[in-house]
């Protein structure tokens, strides 16, 4: 007899400047410059390996279509160093930094106005117990908004379930 595979979406992770799952400074990020999250333990035992990602992006004034910003991921198995290795905790990233992280999406600037939400999604497989997530601006004229929790990314763990 066949079985059926759903996803069983759990609770999401939320990295923000304050109140979220995780710490992740984006107010005020500048031009051409980033941040790495506070890092995530997820535990001992079996977790989810698929997520899916969200990224929630405003900038300060009327970005240029094009304008992008990354989102990057960076993971740890807890006994050698995080992927980049800059620190566990949430921390500025140059652009040399990014070149040990995993770009696992971009968020556009969709329309030329400043103060409002660019959202973009994905999927990304984690294997590791720990992991960062990563944002790096990389428009050269326009920061992100300068009022906190505007700007943040989501990770949802989507677990197969076999019925």
């Amino acid at each position: 007899m066949p079985r059926k595979i759903y996803r069983a979406i759990q609770a999401a992770l939320t990295f923000r400047d304050s109140g979220g799952s995780y710490v992740l400074t984006l107010q005020n990020l500048g031009t051409t410059s980033g941040r790495l999250s506070a890092q995530v333990d997820r535990g001992a035992g079996s977790k989810p390996t698929r997520y899916k990602w969200k990224g929630v992006i405003q900038w300060a004034l009327n970005p240029v279509v094009g304008d992008r910003v990354e989102i990057l991921f960076g993971e740890s198995d807890g006994i050698l160093a995080p992927d980049a290795n800059v620190g566990v905790a949430d921390i500025a990233i140059s652009e040399g930094d990014t070149t040990n992280l995993r770009r696992i999406g971009l968020v556009r600037a969709q329309a030329v106005v400043g103060g409002v939400n660019n959202i973009s999604s994905g999927v990304v497989t984690i294997l590791d117990r720990y992991f960062q997530v990563g944002v790096f601006n990389r428009s050269t004229t326009i920061g992100l908004q300068n009022t906190a929790n505007t700007s943040l990314v989501i990770f949802t763990p989507m677990p197969d379930e076999i019925q």
